[in-house]
């Protein structure tokens, strides 16, 4: 393939504009390095852990609803739409409810409207990725492109004024990004803007749940063992420690944006193919996943490993003791990227059970070698991470012995 066929193919330029806006958050997240402390970082980074946290309430219904989009007629697809919007409607109400008696009752030193400003960041981060999801569904990359670049860049300027305005222009760079995507996206597509319908939701939830429930249990438990770690992070160490992982979280954001996007390009394709039992298309599609993903992490550990050290020192000297944890968690993001395929293979079958058992695995190994660790040792910060590697080794062990056993007996049923 040429050059020019490569950049005017749609998939090829959303993995370009996927690492644009990749590094448009590296240098936003490299500006917050430079002007705040470890203190100001924990902060911050708490307030990403809350948003992730809320992320999780989606109990499968993105999960469920994004498979449907995926193969489903338009006349499915809009009734799916609306059931979602149903939900997240829900979910707003009792967030917002949930977080005013919180904050009147417990007296946290976090103001009323800041724990209800980190919800609404929270559930439209949330809806933000449902959007995301229905665009990769249909198939419209231009679309997604245009929407993701836009709302990166307006975030980035935002982030800028923290200069002057310190946290409140961090918080509004958060709240921009996804807010403008969606934004973008319905001005484009208004036919994706769903509708608020009771009956839709009464008579499609329970299906999209049941489709996606395992899929995003399985996700909320990956995200489980790191969400467990910073909370007990911060309880154990403090948010000033906490903020000495925020360079680590920066380097997990910008290594993980290219297998993201290449997971959701080809989740559909997958899928598709698997409906449609197209079982040859669908081995070779599975092969060309696994290729790309090991080729991209093969490259990203050599560079990491000879440059990190290097480029930390010259331009973040107060982070240096952060490399050793960076050095820690490349473990941990090969063996759960490189589980994608496996993962994507077991949803398209309905084999849901071996995307649980995984997960399940890689959960108690996590809880049982931190209670070891906390027992016996004095804990550490980079104890934490070379524990979640090694919980993610044992995920990875599951499934890839599944999934050579599942390709090889091409018993789907």
């Amino acid at each position: 393939m040429r050059i020019r066929d490569l950049l005017n193919n749609n998939k090829s330029r959303y993995i370009i504009i996927t690492f644009v806006v990749s590094a448009i958050g590296f240098l936003r997240s490299f500006v917050l390095l430079k002007l705040f402390d470890f203190d100001k970082l924990g902060i911050i980074a708490l307030s990403q852990t809350i948003t992730i946290t809320i992320s999780l309430l989606q109990i499968g219904t993105i999960t469920g609803a994004y498979r449907l989009f995926s193969y489903k007629k338009n006349s499915i697809l809009r009734r799916v739409n609306s059931a979602i919007f149903v939900f997240f409607f829900f979910l707003t109400s009792l967030l917002l409810l949930c977080s005013g008696i919180l904050g009147y009752f417990l007296h946290t030193e976090i103001s009323i409207m800041m724990i209800m400003l980190l919800v609404i960041i929270g559930v439209i981060s949330l809806y933000s990725n449902w959007v995301v999801c229905k665009l990769l569904g249909i198939k419209d990359v231009l679309t997604l492109n245009k929407a993701q670049l836009s709302s990166a860049i307006i975030s980035f300027v935002v982030t800028l004024f923290a200069k002057w305005l310190g946290l409140v222009a961090v918080l509004a760079g958060l709240l921009l990004q996804p807010l403008i995507v969606i934004i973008i996206a319905y001005l484009i597509i208004p036919d994706l803007i769903p509708k608020f319908n009771l009956l839709n939701f009464k008579r499609y939830i329970i299906k999209i749940i049941s489709l996606g429930f395992v899929p995003y249990l399985t996700s909320a438990l990956t995200f489980f063992n790191s969400q467990l770690g910073r909370w007990l992070i911060t309880i154990s160490l403090g948010t000033t420690i906490l903020g000495k992982t925020f360079l680590m979280t920066l380097f997990i954001t910008l290594i993980s944006v290219f297998p993201s996007a290449i997971s959701n390009l080809f989740f559909p394709t997958i899928i598709e193919k698997f409906e449609k039992n197209m079982r040859n298309d669908l081995n070779n599609t599975l092969k060309r996943q696994l290729t790309i993903l090991t080729v991209y992490y093969v490259f990203m550990i050599s560079i990491t490993l000879l440059l990190a050290n290097v480029v930390v020192h010259a331009f973040l000297p107060k982070h240096i003791e952060s490399v050793n944890l960076i050095y820690a968690i490349i473990p941990s993001l090969f063996f759960l990227h490189i589980s994608s395929p496996a993962i994507t293979l077991f949803n398209a079958a309905k084999r849901f059970k071996n995307i649980l058992f995984g997960s399940l695995i890689s959960v108690f190994s996590y809880v049982a070698l931190l209670c070891l660790y906390l027992f016996f040792f004095n804990p550490s910060l980079i104890g934490f991470f070379i524990i979640e590697s090694t919980s993610a080794l044992f995920f990875f062990i599951y499934n890839a012995y599944y999934y050579f056993k599942l390709k090889k007996s091409y018993d789907y049923e």
